[in-house]
């Protein structure tokens, strides 16, 4: 009974494989296993671009910059995956600014909360949310319903207090381990990660993700936070392979001598 069990299990193996292809089922053994794929795949996406010559390293890949929140300022045109793209150098015109951080309603409504003390049912942004939900429709990271979007509020005012009162901390610190090994860790969680960031051709720094943490921490002055940069420019790039290549500042071109106190650039400055 045993050997035809095994048997029928590995047919309807056989068959999902070649039903669905080498990486779906991949993902199908996983979930079974209750193991978080994404993390290996979004990993191996970035081995084979790397080997391609496509991405960065995976020191810069994994370094986390500690950045002025005052210092990111602007919306790139084209926001790419936080993930699915990681670690890539792209050319083109997607670094264009696209918007300022702080006039968006979802941070102008933080900032009316936690700036001015309004109640979160004054809000328009809540007050929209509210009613988003009770005709059906999903919003503001997920809520589908009142209670959801009650939940939502009070999370926020925990994490206002959290940061407020101890600091604002690293992926790496919340967790205990370093970026690759949460990535690898079996229990990948998109949403676990550090402010995420694009760097313009110019050096500018482009908000991708992490708002609620990017304006309580605009709203409560803090000196540094923890980021994730997952798309360079190319030619900023350049510009960090002419810094990775000079011996001394003495000889470094004009180009990377304008930009030489940039947090993407010091620890190159430095070896």
């Amino acid at each position: 009974m045993v050997l035809k069990t095994d048997r029928s299990l590995f047919r309807d193996a056989y068959t999902y494989l070649r039903r669905e292809g080498p990486r779906d089922t991949l993902k199908a053994a996983l979930r079974q296993a209750n193991i978080s794929y994404e993390g290996y795949y979004y990993y191996a996406n970035y081995r084979y671009k790397r080997f391609q010559r496509h991405c960065v390293s995976e020191s810069d890949l994994f370094r986390t910059l500690w950045i002025d929140p005052a210092s990111i300022v602007y919306l790139p045109t084209r926001r790419f995956d936080k993930w699915l793209n990681m670690g890539e150098i792209r050319d083109g015109n997607w670094d264009q600014p696209n918007g300022r951080f702080d006039d968006r309603p979802l941070i102008q409504t933080l900032q009316a909360r936690f700036d001015d003390g309004i109640s979160w049912h004054e809000l328009e942004y809540v007050q929209q949310a509210l009613s988003t939900v009770r005709n059906g429709g999903s919003t503001w990271n997920g809520c589908r319903s009142p209670e959801d979007v009650r939940r939502r509020c009070k999370q926020l005012d925990e994490l206002y207090e959290t940061i407020r009162d101890q600091g604002f901390k690293s992926q790496t610190e919340l967790h205990g381990s370093n970026n690759k090994s949460v990535l690898l860790s079996g229990s990948f969680d998109r949403s676990k990660t550090d402010i995420v960031l694009h760097i313009a051709g110019n050096g500018e720094l482009l908000f991708v993700d992490g708002n609620h943490r990017l304006a309580i921490a605009k709203i409560l002055d803090i000196d540094a936070v923890p980021v994730r940069i997952s798309i360079r420019h190319k030619q900023w790039q350049q510009i960090r392979e002419l810094a990775a290549n000079v011996d001394g500042e003495q000889e470094l071109p004009q180009s990377v001598m304008r930009h030489r106190n940039h947090p993407d650039l010091k620890q190159l400055l430095a070896s």
